[in-house]
């Protein structure tokens, strides 16, 4: 009884030190989160940054022989200069465009083209449509004074999206910052990560880092490489052809273009549009030019992004568009790697050997 007794009382204390143990660990980690969660999308975005970022971190030091925290720091700015440069013209060609607009509505010269004929002939809405874009060409102003609590909300709206891009541009910038940071100490972080990763999968954490890795290059440069290309080409043809509000017409095949649903949403109606406004030539010139480009997408981005990966093509693209309607511009990173790896973990599953019963 002796023995029982003793047992049953470090038992109880073995569980009493566990539990402590436990809620103390539990404390910390919950700590923990409240404190970096203000920080955590801009924590997220360094790590994809970085991930995506490494190979020509790794080119930029080998070939121009500069230690890790010059080539951080140099790619850090480049960075920088990419977001910043575009995010100024287009903010430039915005001003502009509405300065001009704005002159244009105060003077006497016409602020819209008159409608050609053959807007009568579109089906349902054409003689509506005609009527009002006639009442716009002739008389703006009167137009805009029986509008104005409409043309106000949309003000106020297109203010909302113009603050929560410059946030968000913000935080992206910040991110860079801190990605460099994270490249000039890369080979301690990947040992670290390697060893946790190690330490919760065991011999297969390594793999599973490195579908991680793959997984967030190729969708960094299937996605956002070739949505980049794509509304750089467009916006090229559009400044070239002479469209109005070319910049914002860019940025908005970019996002549209990042977030899967394409630019076609945008761009139609702006082939629609150079096809009533400019001559037959011109418009011919420019639908050539812009139509291959809205397929671009869909021959390069497969090819990009399968490359290397052993992950099934499917499961990539299903990543992206379901952590994009999920979590937005990261899940377009986060879903991808979430699936991967859980399509890895089932296949290791199923090929798993199973243990074969002995002859008694």
């Amino acid at each position: 009884m002796r023995a029982d007794d003793h047992d049953r009382a470090g038992l109880s204390q073995f569980a009493i030190d566990l539990v402590v143990r436990l809620a103390l660990v539990a404390a910390i980690l919950y700590a923990s989160v409240l404190l970096l969660r203000p920080i955590a999308g801009i924590l997220l975005w360094s790590v994809i940054l970085a991930v995506a970022a490494f190979p020509l971190f790794m080119v930029t030091c080998r070939r121009l022989h500069l230690p890790k925290g010059m080539a951080a720091t140099l790619l850090s700015v480049l960075l920088l200069a990419l977001l910043v440069v575009p995010a100024a013209m287009l903010g430039a060609s915005a001003v502009e465009t509405l300065d001009q607009y704005a002159r244009q509505l105060t003077g006497t010269q016409a602020l819209l083209p008159q409608p050609p004929e053959t807007v009568r002939d579109w089906p349902l809405v054409g003689q509506r449509v005609y009527d009002f874009w006639l009442d716009a060409a002739n008389n703006i102003r009167a137009v805009l004074r029986t509008h104005v609590s409409e043309i106000a909300s949309a003000g106020r709206w297109i203010a909302r999206i113009a603050a929560g891009v410059m946030l968000e541009l913000l935080q992206f910038a910040a991110a860079i910052v801190i990605a460099g940071v994270m490249l000039a100490h890369s080979h301690r972080l990947a040992d670290a990560a390697g060893r946790l990763a190690a330490r919760v999968a065991g011999r297969r954490g390594g793999h599973f880092l490195e579908i991680a890795g793959a997984t967030i290059r190729n969708v960094s440069q299937g996605v956002i490489g070739i949505a980049l290309l794509q509304s750089a080409l467009l916006g090229v043809g559009m400044l070239a052809a002479g469209v109005p509000f070319a910049g914002a017409i860019t940025f908005v095949a970019l996002v549209l273009a990042i977030v899967q649903i394409g630019p076609n949403l945008v761009m139609i109606p702006v082939i629609i549009w150079v096809w009533s406004a400019f001559p037959t030539t011109t418009a011919a010139i420019y639908t050539a030019y812009t139509v291959p480009l809205l397929l671009l997408d869909n021959v390069l981005r497969p090819i990009v992004m399968a490359r290397g990966l052993q992950t099934p093509m499917v499961v990539i693209v299903a990543g992206v568009v379901c952590g994009t309607l999920v979590g937005g511009l990261i899940g377009l990173f986060v879903g991808p790697v979430v699936l991967a790896v859980s399509y890895d973990l089932v296949v290791a599953w199923l090929e798993a050997e199973r243990p074969t019963a002995t002859e008694p």
